[in-house]
């Protein structure tokens, strides 16, 4: 008797065809997990962890400040002076925002949607089992605090007032001298020191969210990651608000 064969419509596969080569149906998949509720806490996972890393290394090179005129402009002439390097960091950046800040606002109107309605009273859990901190249930409003202050510093420092001068011999813009007399205003001053703050907060809870969302959160170790992330939101928050202190201090 023989078996009736039946043809495989184009793009689809049964158990027994090989796939090598991505069809469209992958792609509809690809982007349906995206705009999934796991797919999206992944992607914020990711994109805050990079952009996380970028913030010990900026904020080493700001306490420069402290160093002096000289040591700080040479730095900053130094990361100028490589190929490509700030352009690329820079674009790079930016996309890690624009889509950080982009599903995490996707995020917290799909959990609205979902919950239906607002609670009578929102409070901090202070026992039990519960994780949830006045820096959890406040991540979208520091998040869009964020979001308002960079744009502000990079318009006060890489478009700000360019003072030239000579360094080693060659001509160079003195930033130094820009960041001094921006943190001479006392409204300039409290405007970062809140900010810094808030970017402390939103690593205070991100930092361990962001390993829970890309299942890295066992629980044997589970304590040391929230205590971690807790740490350098206090170390970093605190590094980069004294400097605006510090200089506001020395005026």
């Amino acid at each position: 008797m023989a078996l009736e064969s039946r043809a495989v419509p184009t793009g689809r596969t049964t158990p027994y065809s090989p796939r090598p080569f991505p069809t469209a149906d992958g792609a509809v998949a690809r982007r349906a997990y995206a705009v999934s509720t796991i797919g999206t806490k992944v992607i914020l996972a990711v994109t805050g962890l990079a952009l996380f890393l970028f913030l010990p290394i900026h904020l080493v090179g700001n306490l420069l400040l402290l160093v002096g005129s000289d040591t700080f402009n040479r730095y900053a002439r130094s990361l100028e002076s490589i190929p490509v390097l700030v352009p690329v960091a820079e674009v790079g950046l930016l996309a890690l925002f624009v889509i950080h800040a982009s599903k995490a606002v996707l995020n917290f109107l799909a959990n609205r949607r979902a919950r239906g309605s607002n609670y009578a009273a929102k409070r901090p859990a202070t026992g039990g089992a519960s994780r949830k901190t006045w820096a959890s249930a406040s991540m979208i409003v520091s998040g869009i605090t964020i979001g308002v202050f960079v744009p502000v510093h990079l318009l006060q420092m890489k478009f700000g007032a360019y003072y030239p001068v000579t360094l080693d011999g060659a001509p160079a813009r003195d930033l130094y001298r820009l960041v001094r007399e921006l943190f001479h205003d006392p409204f300039v001053v409290a405007f970062y020191v809140f900010c810094m703050v808030v970017v402390g907060a939103h690593i205070y809870h991100g930092f361990a969210s962001a390993f829970q969302s890309l299942g890295a959160y066992h629980p044997r170790y589970a304590p040391l990651v929230l205590l971690l992330g807790r740490g350098l939101g206090v170390v970093i928050g605190a590094g980069f608000l004294a400097l605006p202190l510090v200089m506001y201090a020395a005026r």
